[in-house]
């Protein structure tokens, strides 16, 4: 069985480093027992990629509801709203 050491990232020991939980998506998270500190040490960004938020503006300019692309592409209405307001106003 392949064992991975961890360092605290805020007091840099790695002896008292332990297993505690995982995040809402399923990564580990690991606690400092010196200091209490906890961490994820493989941690996902959660940042939306250029071109999903391209489609989503190619989205809107189709007209389709707001409720509609964020149920499509899976992210929340305030995020299509975002998107709404950085992109350009349509010519009518």
């Amino acid at each position: 069985m392949v064992s991975e050491t961890y360092k605290c990232p805020a007091c840099d020991l790695s002896e008292p480093v332990v297993r505690f939980g995982f995040t809402s998506i399923g990564n580990q998270r690991l606690r400092c027992q010196t200091c209490k500190k906890t961490w994820t040490p493989k941690a996902r960004s959660r940042a939306m990629s250029p071109e999903k938020e391209a489609l989503i503006a190619a989205a809107l300019q189709e007209r389709s509801s707001q409720r509609a692309i964020a149920r499509t592409f899976k992210v929340a209405r305030t995020k299509v709203r975002e998107i709404l307001k950085k992109s350009p106003a349509p010519h009518v």
